[in-house]
C-alpha cells in the first residue's frame, strides 16, 4: 500500500513533532531537509530539549536575532531539521542550551 502523502522531510518532521509535543508555527522543506519556524526561543528549547544538535544565532535585522537549531528526527540520524526562531538581540537563549551554541 503507498502512503497518501509522500514521506519527504516535511511529513517526517511533522510525525516527529506530534510523537515528541513539539511546537511549530510553519514545516515546510527545502532540499533534503526541513524548514521548521517557532514562535520563539521557548519553543526552539523544546525543540532542543527532544532532539538534541547544535544552535546557530545570526543577525537578521536591527536589534534582532534568528536563532537556528541543526538537529534531525532522530537524535544524531535522519531527516536533516532546521528549527528557526526570531528573537530581540538582548533575549538570551535557556541555560539547558548553552553548550549547544556554535
Amino acid at each position: 500500500m503507498r502512503p497518501i502523502r509522500p514521506l519527504g522531510p516535511a511529513v517526517r518532521t511533522e510525525v516527529t513533532a506530534d510523537l515528541n509535543g513539539l511546537p511549530h508555527g510553519r514545516i515546510t522543506e527545502r532540499g533534503d531537509e526541513a524548514q521548521v519556524f517557532t514562535a520563539g526561543l521557548d519553543e526552539l528549547t523544546d525543540w532542543f530539549l527532544a532532539l538534541g544538535g547544535r544552535i546557530t544565532c545570526q543577525p537578521a535585522g536591527p536589534g534582532v536575532c534568528l536563532w537556528t537549531l541543526h538537529t534531525h528526527t532522530e537524535r544524531t540520524h535522519g531527516t536533516p531539521i532546521r528549527v528557526h526562531a526570531l528573537a530581540l538581540d538582548t533575549d538570551q537563549i535557556d541555560p539547558d542550551c548553552a553548550d549547544a551554541v556554535a
